[in-house]
């Protein structure tokens, strides 16, 4: 979801295993010539920001399958690392790609906070996220959370806690990252 710390942690986490790190929505932007995804949902539309990033998502998978196998001994290649976007699952494209990804070594974690905290966050820094329905911010997120549920639960290979600090929720990763 967003403000969950998919970015923060993402950064944190690669740091520990001196991995790679992107985030979908740079490499989407990218993908568009665009600075911004807010713009991007204002001018052109949800279903172009989708485009993009399933087109984005299945270029990082491709080159990132070109560099390493990520389901080759993981001690001793460290995993990249991808902040997914929080709409990305519930595009049944971008869905088929993690699914793919995930039967051939890729993990996926999904982080969660209670929609009050998000909102917390949201409010001190909403940055650059588009509002994707005209109700308020916790009604949204709700509203968000119980749509992309499934396509979450079934993707996820594990589920942390990131309600705390960073660190914290970057050990618990790192922690599944050998089991």
């Amino acid at each position: 979801m967003r403000g969950v710390g998919k970015t923060t942690v993402g950064h944190l986490v690669a740091k520990n295993f001196k991995s790679s790190f992107d985030d979908l929505d740079a490499l989407s932007l990218h993908f568009l010539s665009a600075s911004s995804v807010r713009d991007v949902f204002q001018t052109q539309g949800e279903q172009t920001w989708r485009e993009a990033e399933t087109a984005a998502l299945a270029k990082y998978f491709q080159s990132a399958s070109r560099q390493q196998n990520p389901s080759q001994d993981s001690r001793i290649h460290a995993p990249p690392i991808l902040a997914v976007g929080a709409g990305a699952p519930a595009n049944l494209s971008s869905l088929r790609l993690l699914q793919d990804a995930r039967k051939t070594g890729w993990r996926i974690v999904l982080m969660t906070s209670p929609i009050d905290v998000l909102v917390k966050r949201l409010s001190i820094d909403l940055g650059d996220r588009a509002a994707l329905t005209e109700h308020p911010l916790a009604e949204e997120l709700a509203q968000l959370a119980r749509e992309r549920a499934v396509f979450y639960s079934t993707l996820a290979d594990a589920e942390v806690d990131a309600s705390s600090d960073p660190a914290i929720v970057c050990a618990a990763i790192a922690a599944l990252a050998f089991n």
